[in-house]
């Protein structure tokens, strides 16, 4: 039997026994069941508690429940910015949200004829904010060429930089779905020490498969002073970093974002059978200490 369907069953068999408990109970078992939440990755630090849990793979998301959790534009512009840089996409709220049994897929499609602006496609922006802790998600990317799925941290208080980009992935024929990026960007990236650094010169990490044959775990470990970069519970690179502005000013809070892209410098033009396209997300996690 598969993991999904034993996890499926898990599941059914836990909902079928609270459903048979007085309300007390049934938030006692389900306090102790996200307490049992661990990392996936190999965490350095002690004491961290799960504070958020989006696990898409619960069939009782609606997209109002969505809506409650996640903004679907990013924060600029007063929360209605669709696009960032030369991507061809533009975060809409057309279908683009879609849940299955297997999580939640962000699509991008085709407005007639592919072209900059003329794709639609998905993204979340957490309403919860914060600073520090383990930032975990559980991703399957897509294939096609041109797509550039991403899980990242931005700041809250509008000023870029900072930024921590738990992974991309991008497919440009060159860079592809066998390959992931883990950046650290601003002033506080500069003269970083390096403890672990599996990173190519280009700062790609080549796994030894294809990301998009299935789901993978992307997690940060994110303290004051240092950034781990975890993929599927191995250490990819541990660096120095601070969370500050370029002059200096500390950076505030941090909010999470998944997104897919498509199209712009990097990704290059979508090819003719990328889209529709799907970044599929089991969950996403944070452990705060």
């Amino acid at each position: 039997m598969s993991g999904l369907h034993r996890s499926s069953l898990r599941r059914r068999a836990a909902l079928l026994m609270l459903a048979g408990m007085p309300m007390v109970a049934q938030r006692a078992a389900w306090s102790a069941e996200q307490a049992a939440i661990r990392p996936r990755a190999p965490v350095r630090e002690a004491g961290y508690k799960l504070v958020k849990n989006w696990d898409f793979t619960r069939g009782h998301w609606t997209q109002d429940d969505l809506r409650k959790e996640f903004h679907t534009r990013f924060i600029y512009d007063n929360g209605r910015l669709d696009h960032v840089n030369d991507e061809w996409s533009r975060y809409r709220d057309n279908d683009n949200h879609v849940f299955t049994r297997e999580g939640l897929s962000l699509v991008a499609r085709a407005v007639g004829k592919a072209a900059p602006g003329r794709v639609e496609s998905g993204m979340l922006r957490s309403r919860w904010f914060g600073q520090f802790g383990v930032f975990e998600a559980r991703l399957r990317v897509p294939r096609g060429r041109g797509t550039w799925p991403a899980f990242w941290l931005g700041p809250q208080d509008l000023v870029w930089p900072p930024e921590i980009d738990v992974v991309e992935v991008v497919n440009n024929g060159r860079d592809d779905t066998r390959r992931s990026f883990h950046f650290l960007h601003g002033v506080g990236a500069a003269k970083q020490a390096r403890r672990t650094y599996e990173l190519d010169k280009g700062g790609a990490y080549k796994p030894g498969f294809d990301y998009a044959d299935g789901f993978h775990d992307f997690a940060v470990e994110w303290t004051p002073t240092s950034v781990r970069h975890y993929v599927d519970e191995v250490l990819v690179a541990d660096r120095d970093y601070r969370w500050v502005h370029n002059d200096g000013r500390p950076g505030g809070d941090a909010h999470l974002l998944v997104n897919l892209a498509i199209g712009g410098g990097w990704p290059g033009a979508p090819a003719a059978d990328a889209l529709p396209a799907s970044l599929t997300i089991g969950h996403i996690r944070v452990w705060q200490r």
